[in-house]
């Protein structure tokens, strides 16, 4: 018999590993997640592997449809400018709340992102991940600085649901590590006021480019169901589950 310990180790292993599988969109929009296919190639029990989908419902990431199943969620084009609009409203939110809290002749800054701007600024050519993971870090920094922990937690789920695009809209970019680069400069620097005038910038870009993201993101999965057997589950490299899509979707909620 598993000790509490065990149970609680791999319920965390199995929610780490299908919400990394969820938020990289390895499992496709409208996707059906097969609960006995998912505990077999974790070789887990069905029990942790529902756990974790009961929680990422509660995140907003995947839907439970009643007497279905579970499956990924469809974002339309006004769902993610949504999640763009509210992370843009918290974090400049976050801004004035630093600004307004600047001591005259002190400089703080944000050291928390002196290692990731030097990260960056090695990197020849970060990949796309980095700069998605790179960009929900920042915000996750700035709402941790306004020492609001019911900002850091919203950010935080929001940085999920944005992920994939940030992926692909980073793709769309001739040199996306430059902006990060930028941001991260003048909030170590503690140039709150030119760093919030940065994240304006971003988000109307991500605005104009949101269209033209979603395109990248559609058509590839159209080819993929279409091509694609049935009910087929293998792992990628970095440790995720790929799910190769079936015919189970709900096209949109």
């Amino acid at each position: 018999m598993l000790s509490k310990s065990d149970n609680s180790n791999i319920i965390k292993r199995v929610y780490q590993s299908l919400k990394c599988s969820v938020i990289s969109q390895h499992f496709i929009a409208g996707e059906r997640l097969n609960i006995e296919i998912i505990a077999e190639d974790l070789r887990v029990s069905i029990t942790p592997v529902r756990e974790t989908l009961l929680r990422l419902v509660a995140e907003g990431l995947i839907i439970n449809v009643p007497k279905m199943g579970f499956f990924m969620r469809t974002l339309s084009e006004a769902d993610i400018r949504d999640l763009y609009e509210m992370n843009h409203l918290l974090i400049d939110w976050s801004m004035n709340r630093l600004i307004a809290d600047k001591i005259p002749g002190v400089v703080l800054g944000m050291p928390e992102l002196v290692a990731l701007n030097k990260k960056l600024n090695l990197a020849q050519s970060p990949s796309d991940e980095v700069i998605a993971n790179s960009s929900g870090a920042i915000f996750e920094y700035c709402a941790r600085r306004s020492g609001n922990l019911e900002m850091v937690t919203r950010i935080k789920n929001m940085n999920d649901q944005l992920h994939y695009t940030r992926v692909c809209e980073s793709r769309m970019k001739t040199t996306p590590v430059d902006e990060l680069l930028d941001i991260t400069k003048e909030a170590v620097d503690g140039n709150y006021e030119a760093l919030q005038k940065l994240f304006d910038d971003q988000y109307s870009r991500s605005l104009m480019l949101l269209p033209h993201v979603l395109r990248q993101r559609i058509l590839p999965v159209i080819e993929v169901v279409e091509e694609t057997p049935l009910n087929a589950l293998d792992r990628d490299s970095d440790g995720g589950l790929r799910r190769i899509p079936s015919r189970g979707h709900v096209n949109s909620i």
